[in-house]
């Protein structure tokens, strides 16, 4: 990637003074609040390109089930298993095509907790 002339120009400037050694700080533009939060979404667009780029890159994971990235986190629910289990897991996810254990183990309980539910 080429930096802009503006942006190199930047770049000296800052490079220059993280190099002065008295620590002291040139006087220059700072932006506060509402304003640093608009130059920082600007930043994001020209980096990432369109809005949704910057808010899939902020907004954290997708929530399971579809919602929103930034929709809140989804619920968790923690496990352990025995060594054999997790290969069996790995193998599983392998043939299956998978990315990640958690997408098996969503899978398994949807399909048990969907099998009992109808059962009662």
């Amino acid at each position: 990637m080429t930096l802009s002339k503006k942006d190199q120009e930047r770049y000296a400037a800052l490079a220059a003074l993280e190099e002065q050694p008295t620590g002291t700080s040139t006087p220059g533009e700072s932006a506060h609040g509402a304003d640093a939060a608009a130059v920082g979404q600007q930043l994001l667009l020209g980096a990432l390109g369109n809005a949704k780029a910057v808010q899939r890159a902020v907004g954290g994971r997708p929530r399971v089930g579809g919602a929103a990235a930034g929709a809140g986190s989804s619920p968790t629910l923690r496990v352990r298993v025995t060594a054999n289990r997790k290969q069996d897991v790995d193998r599983l996810r392998a043939q299956l095509g998978m990315k990640h254990d958690s997408d098996v183990v969503r899978a398994a309980l949807d399909e048990y907790v969907e099998r009992h539910l109808q059962a009662s």
